[in-house]
């Protein structure tokens, strides 16, 4: 490349002043002030904000009209019929899982009248394991299904007593008609003309 020369190239000189590679560092300086200027807006902006708030807030307590003595207290969330919405529902929802938690592992009366109770769970498990499932006197017999019938109608319509046994029996099927003899049906057709007529 070094041994043709420049100026006999078809296109040309090859050197171009536009471009060149850069001989010097970037510009801190112009950065820093760029830095600088930025900060000054942005704190300035921001106190001009704050000065501006705090004079609203001024002449707002300043001419406030005066509430009357008479006047109505704020409404509270007590003061409007329930149900309300809920404020805070994370919070229920603690509260009702404590409540059920404690219920589950508590004695208490479910009617003290009646003689009614409630046992922990595991207290109940306890207990279900050494007495069993609680059978009532007149299906304690094994049975092979069922002997009391609901109430109700069949299909057929009959009405299905309760409290005992179906007794009922499936209706035995009529004979069928016998068909009727060809002879017959052909002298009945015989005075007939097609179409209906005589």
């Amino acid at each position: 490349m070094s041994s043709h020369s420049q100026a006999g190239h078809p296109q040309g000189p090859l050197d171009n002043p536009d471009v060149q590679h850069e001989t010097g560092d970037i510009n801190v300086s112009a950065i820093i002030w760029f830095v600088v200027v930025l900060s000054v807006i942005v704190l300035s902006m921001n106190g001009s904000m704050w000065a501006m708030f705090k004079a609203l807030q001024y002449f707002e307590r300043k001419y406030e009209p005066a509430v009357s003595p008479l006047a109505a207290a704020p409404a509270q969330v007590k003061d409007f019929p329930a149900p309300s919405l809920q404020t805070a529902p994370w919070t229920d929802l603690k509260t009702f899982r404590a409540e059920q938690h404690n219920h589950a592992d508590s004695y208490g009366w479910v009617d003290e009248k009646l003689g009614v109770a409630h046992v922990p769970i595991a207290k109940a498990k306890e207990m279900l394991l050494k007495k069993g499932l609680p059978v009532r006197p007149q299906l304690a017999e094994d049975t092979a299904g069922t002997h009391v019938a609901a109430t109700g109608e069949s299909n057929g319509g009959r009405t299905i007593p309760a409290g005992g046994p179906d007794k009922s029996s499936v209706p035995s099927a009529a004979p069928a008609a016998a068909p009727a003899a060809p002879a017959a049906q052909g002298m009945q057709g015989a005075g007939k003309k097609p179409g209906g007529g005589l």
